[in-house]
């Protein structure tokens, strides 16, 4: 005797079919969600893996430049990457003072450099800046009249910046000391030299000003040396354009003919620029100085900047240089990104700017 299977209703069929989709498709979104689960952590992996290359690249980068600044020469083109120069015997250190450029040179003017990886940096010579702990400043008048300071306005910010930095409470004529920050809710000056530039935001009125004449780059342009000589050759473009009778095309000039050659003398600029220096011939230097300098570094594509103030020290026990101040700031202004001279950095390709 036959006997016939029985055939499940339609609607069991139908119920099954559903249930095998809906299985698929939760099946496909566990999946999807797991890809995008691995995927973001692969991601935020290469991120980590990223920075932790760059913080390798900034601080190579950083002591390269340390090494080089402790064991090459300066000349009126910058801090030599070559050997160092001899004299007599093969690999002697060289004992007299040698100026004239090589071609190998760093520039001191605050020009970006191309460091390991993604690295960049920058070294400013001070003697191209104006010092803040000078006495004389009739280049900081003119660059705070160029900014937009009227006559009273200047006598002002630099009688309080002197009052700021001496020892005593005699306040000058347009002046300020202890009971005028007391009066003004202010902590007292610091009867001392300026440690730092961003410092100067702190004496009696000029924080006020900065603050409405942005174009006045503190970061770019000051130093806390103390003695106001002036380096045509590393001083940076944008306050060479803040000079007295230079202005933009003029200071556009300079960078172009000291790039060509350094200047040699106040006599050979002032031939060459057809631009006269007001001041006395003391009162400019045409080499750089490796007593104190400014390293910045900064990740390629950064706003912002890791800035040294550095000082050489040959003779200190304690080492060749010595760093005096850290702290955040800009990163180098200028447009171009240019390479080190020789294959100091050359260990792998370099990135984009």
């Amino acid at each position: 005797m036959r006997t016939e299977r029985c055939a499940p209703p339609p609607s069991a069929q139908g119920f099954a079919l559903v249930l095998c989709l809906w299985t698929v498709v939760v099946v496909l979104l566990l999946a999807a969600s797991l890809d995008r689960y691995v995927q973001a952590r692969l991601e935020a992996a290469q991120a980590v893996r990223e920075r932790v290359q760059d913080e390798l690249d900034l601080y190579s980068t950083h002591s390269t430049v340390l090494y080089l600044i402790a064991t090459r020469q300066f000349t009126r083109g910058g801090l030599r990457t070559g050997a160092p120069r001899s004299d007599g015997a093969a690999g002697e250190r060289a004992t007299t003072l040698r100026l004239d450029p090589t071609g190998d040179e760093i520039a001191l003017d605050g020009s970006a450099y191309r460091g390991l990886g993604r690295a960049r940096f920058a070294l400013q010579d001070e003697s191209g800046l104006l010092a803040l702990n000078a006495n004389a400043q009739g280049m900081l008048a003119e660059v705070l009249a160029s900014c937009g300071a009227d006559p009273g306005q200047t006598a002002t910010l630099l009688a309080r910046l002197a009052d700021y930095r001496d020892a005593n409470d005699l306040s000058r004529a347009n002046g300020a000391e202890a009971a005028d920050y007391a009066a003004a809710g202010r902590e007292r000056p610091a009867n001392q030299a300026l440690r730092t530039a961003p410092e100067l935001a702190l004496v009696l009125g000029w924080g006020e000003w900065l603050a409405a004449h942005p174009q006045f780059r503190v970061h770019d342009w000051l130093s806390t040396a103390t003695e106001e000589t002036f380096n045509p050759n590393s001083a940076p473009r944008a306050l060479l354009a803040r000079l007295a009778g230079i202005g933009p095309e003029r200071a556009d000039a300079i960078v172009a003919e000291r790039r060509r050659a350094p200047f040699r003398s106040a006599a050979d600029f002032e031939l060459r620029t057809g631009l006269p220096l007001e001041r006395s011939d003391d009162a400019y230097r045409f080499h750089a100085t490796e007593r104190r300098l400014q390293l910045r570094l900064w990740r390629a594509g950064a706003a912002q900047a890791t800035r040294l103030g550095l000082e050489s020290t040959p003779r200190d026990p304690a080492g060749p240089w010595r760093i005096h101040s850290v702290y955040r700031a800009r990163r180098a202004t200028q447009g171009q990104l240019h390479e080190v001279p020789g294959s100091i950095f050359a260990a792998r390709a370099p990135a984009a700017p």
